[in-house]
């Protein structure tokens, strides 16, 4: 049963008809007889009814009408009638041919062309650049010879290390990766390029445990994200960045290397241990020490403000921030001994160059 209403789905061949003739039943219980299907069965009077039946099983219905019952067609559904009526009409027909030309042939034209993974490079010159080689918006495409343009891209770019160049219908790709180099500030000499082994690239990593706040990665991948606790050494941001798989080309790399930057703001404990003089000695008369005075809480505390201080300025960058501090004093002998727990709020991001190929043995 099935199998029969496919045979009146939208996509096959089916008919209406209007079928005229006496005992309309029993051409029906011969056709239901033979399996025939027959739907939308409407009796308009004792000797007319209307009904729609598959195209194939029609030739079977009119076999089983005979002379005794007349069989007209009202209507036609599927692909068949509907081609068949379309080439009645030669205009159409032209104007259908003509559009589908059009399209065909402006699927040859570029329509937009996309650069990814530029740094240092202005973003004007590489559009130059591939100007000079043909593409460029609404350029034929078959005319295009990629071999060239990509050595064009290296020739004119020495610092590109990689080029991916390909297209995918009216869309350009072009992704590239450049040699890993930093401009340190302008001094006399002017400006001066620190360039990095082509082999080796940057990770950014913790150089505190904590809880990061705030990660804001300029070059590179971030690994972590806000409210993740990281520990000494972590990855932060790589400069080891996964590409898209493409079609564009068999063997493309799967991945390129840059110099990684950034800034990564973490909520970081410090637990330090601060001693000081437990009394307050007065003045001395002959080799004796006279008003011997122990600290009161208040002196201890202030004491322990300046010591805090100092060991931020020694240790934290002005732009850290304590947050909290938790104070434990506890009292021995000649000494006052007071455990400090401060939570800091710094930048903890540092440069850790890797090298190309090594494995990293980092899978925090």
């Amino acid at each position: 049963m099935k199998g029969q209403f496919k045979e009146l789905s939208f996509g096959s061949h089916n008919v209406e008809v209007m079928i005229e003739g006496i005992r309309l039943e029993r051409l029906l219980e011969k056709a239901m007889g033979e399996g025939l299907t027959l739907k939308s069965i409407r009796v308009i009077n004792s000797t007319t009814m209307t009904c729609r039946i598959s195209g194939k099983e029609l030739k079977k219905l009119r076999r089983l009408a005979g002379h005794l019952y007349r069989i007209t067609i009202r209507k036609e559904r599927g692909p068949g009638p509907s081609l068949r009526s379309f080439f009645r009409r030669p205009l159409l027909v032209t104007g259908s041919l003509l559009i589908l030309g059009l399209v065909t042939l402006q699927s040859f034209f570029i329509r937009e062309i996309r650069i990814e993974g530029y740094r240092a490079i202005p973003e004007e010159k590489l559009y130059q650049c591939l100007e000079e080689v043909g593409i460029y918006e609404w350029a034929f495409r078959p005319k295009i010879d990629w071999t060239e343009a990509k050595e064009t891209l290296y020739d004119t770019f020495p610092e590109i290390t990689w080029v991916q160049l390909g297209y995918r219908g009216r869309l350009v790709v072009l992704n590239l990766s450049e040699t890993t180099s930093d401009v340190i500030e302008e001094g006399e000499a002017g400006d001066t390029i620190e360039l990095i082994e082509k082999d080796v690239y940057v990770d950014i990593v913790a150089e505190e445990a904590g809880y990061v706040e705030r990660i804001l990665p300029y070059y590179g991948k971030a690994l972590v994200e806000q409210g993740d606790y990281v520990e000494k050494g972590q990855i932060l941001i790589t400069g080891k960045v996964p590409l898209e798989p493409t079609t564009f080309e068999e063997n493309a790399p799967t991945e390129y290397f840059v110099k990684a930057k950034g800034t990564v703001w973490a909520t970081v404990p410090y637990r330090l241990i601060f001693r000081q003089e437990r009394y307050l000695f007065g003045e001395s008369e002959g080799g004796l020490v006279l008003n011997r005075v122990e600290k009161t809480d208040q002196e201890a505390e202030r004491k322990l403000e300046q010591q805090i201080r100092l060991w931020a300025k020694e240790n934290l960058a002005e732009s850290a921030e304590i947050l909290n501090k938790s104070l434990k004093f506890s009292r021995d002998g000649n000494i006052i001994e007071v455990c400090v727990t401060l939570e800091v709020r710094r930048e903890i991001g540092t440069n850790r160059e890797e090298r190309i190929g090594k494995t990293n043995t980092d899978n925090r």
